[in-house]
């Protein structure tokens, strides 16, 4: 799950480096908007799963402290991750809005 994460980071990052124009930015994986999309939806079901796997070790279900560990931290990784995304994003947006034209 992190290696999806990570690979949608990367084509987060490429879709960044193509805006360029609309023609540019649309025919290349789909454009940012659905790389963008993905990337929280993949950050969603990592949610799930860790929330999922703290579920079964409290209610008895399974007795993998590890595995359930494991998975809250990948969780809480990549959402950290993706708060770090949107506040480069936001920098970038306020640093555009406020260039004199």
């Amino acid at each position: 799950m992190i290696q999806n994460l990570n690979q949608s980071i990367h084509g987060l990052q490429s879709a960044a480096n193509t805006v360029g124009g609309p023609d540019r930015s649309a025919g290349q994986n789909g454009g940012f908007a659905e790389v963008l999309q993905k990337t929280v939806g993949d950050v969603a079901q990592l949610q799930r799963d860790a929330q999922h796997a703290v579920e079964g070790l409290a209610s008895g279900q399974t007795d993998d402290v590890t595995g359930v560990m494991l998975a809250v931290e990948k969780s809480d990784l990549a959402f950290n991750t993706l708060l770090a995304v949107r506040k480069k994003l936001m920098d970038a947006f306020e640093e555009i809005r406020n260039m004199p034209v």
